[in-house]
């Protein structure tokens, strides 16, 4: 057969065509490029443990391929990685080298992961040391675990508790069914408010870490109640008898607090009164109490210090009116009352010398008092500048009444003789009464 020479010329250019498209097909695909290096660069990852990567693995950057594995070797140090990357995509150079799987049994690929972004780009002949890679979590530790753990499930006894599991469930199927579909829709409602859950955790943590602090107090605290609630148990039939009987003793102190209920409180304000006063006189009080003994024993133990001995130094002086006792400021001699006589009379309790601070006459008297709160003298508080509460007294009540004359049974007082039982029965009401002129 005879071949044209159209036909001839269409043969050449087809031929030509068909092997310029075989060219570029094995050029693309058989990546002749990047085996001859052109537009290619090849960068060294050190690996503690490198099991199950492989050459031709691939290489990613965040999930998109940008090479491969065409290299692997073993050193002293490490297991070295050669990674062959693309030309055209940018890599950080604060990337970190991490072995990762498909899936559980699936192929490993190295991922190039960046923490942040940087300026400076990875280049070839970079080396990623191990501190900056991470291996493939092996899975076969994880298995021998699971394997010893299931070992280690007495089946004997898992079968027994299954047993009764399925006896104690086996005729609640409607109830179980119903549990489940709630704990579903108890899930449902934990994940709509997952981020209230989160921050209330989070709120939680300075709680609990106080707790932790706390929890040598806190043991201790329950150390102590376990003794409490253990003496209790021992006493228990005292507590039920005391619960049983105390009733009486509650109504007796109801009926004391009721008859103390007008008194108590009037009493009480006028101690206070009297705190403040002796608040304000504390240090004269002290003065008296303790300075003044400790003053006179040690002048007798100066003036006379053969007293243990049972020596006596005695100084006798005759004095007659000298100076002259203070009569300003008393009832006069024409109003004195004879010593004989036994009725109860009103008294003035500010009765004092009055006369001039300088007189000789009772210099130690009321009218030199020192101040509590200032170097000036008076004989009344109001001389110093001081006012305090003047008390309550129920109505009708004198509240300068002196008279501690026993009284009948009909509350006038008693000269002579006892008082009658009723009063004694009465003596602790007498105790909070009369002060407050009640009784």
């Amino acid at each position: 057969m005879l071949l044209t020479r159209l036909v001839k010329r269409q043969l050449g250019v087809f031929a030509c065509l068909t092997a310029l498209a075989l060219g570029l097909m094995v050029f693309t695909y058989a990546r002749i490029p990047a085996i001859l290096g052109i537009g290619v660069y090849q960068v060294t990852a050190e690996f503690t443990d490198a099991s199950g990567l492989y050459e031709s693995a691939l290489v990613t950057y965040r999930g998109v391929k940008v090479g491969q594995v065409t290299d692997l070797e073993v050193t002293p140090r490490a297991a070295v990685a050669t990674l062959r990357l693309d030309d055209g995509t940018r890599i950080p150079g604060n990337v970190d080298a991490e072995l990762h799987s498909t899936s559980a049994v699936g192929e490993q690929y190295v991922s190039l992961v960046s923490s942040s972004a940087t300026e400076a780009s990875l280049s070839g002949g970079d080396v990623l040391p191990q501190s900056r890679t991470v291996d493939m979590p092996q899975i076969a530790p994880v298995l021998d675990a699971v394997n010893h753990l299931l070992e280690s499930v007495p089946q004997r006894q898992t079968r027994n508790v299954l047993d009764q599991v399925d006896t104690g469930l086996g005729s609640s199927s409607e109830d179980v069914g119903r549990l489940i579909e709630d704990s579903s829709t108890l899930m449902d409602t934990a994940q709509q408010e997952v981020t209230s859950t989160t921050e209330l955790i989070r709120a939680l943590e300075p709680v609990l870490a106080t707790q932790e602090e706390m929890a040598p107090q806190t043991v201790s605290s329950m150390s102590s109640l376990r003794a409490l609630t253990k003496e209790l148990a021992v006493n228990d039939a005292d507590l039920r008898s005391l619960l049983r009987d105390g009733r009486t003793g509650l109504d007796s102190t109801t009926a004391t607090v009721n008859d103390l209920q007008t008194t108590l409180p009037m009493l009480l304000d006028n101690l206070m009164v009297n705190g403040e006063v002796l608040n304000t006189y504390l240090p004269q009080l002290q003065q008296i109490l303790v300075v003044y003994p400790a003053t006179i024993g040690r002048l007798q133990q100066t003036v006379n210090p053969r007293a243990k001995e049972g020596d006596v130094q005695l100084d006798l002086r005759a004095g007659v009116n000298n100076p002259p006792s203070c009569t300003t400021g008393y009832l006069s001699t024409d109003e004195r009352r004879s010593p004989s006589e036994e009725s109860v009379r009103k008294v003035d309790p500010l009765a004092h010398c009055e006369t001039a601070p300088d007189d000789p006459s009772s210099v130690r008297g009321a009218r030199n008092l020192p101040c509590p709160n200032s170097s000036a003298r008076g004989p009344l508080p109001s001389s110093c500048g001081l006012e305090f509460g003047k008390g309550r007294w129920p109505e009708g009540a004198d509240p300068n009444a002196t008279s501690t004359a026993p009284k009948t049974s009909a509350g006038e007082p008693s000269s002579r003789g006892t008082a009658d039982a009723s009063v004694e029965d009465n003596s602790w009401k007498q105790l909070f009464l009369d002060p407050v002129g009640l009784w």
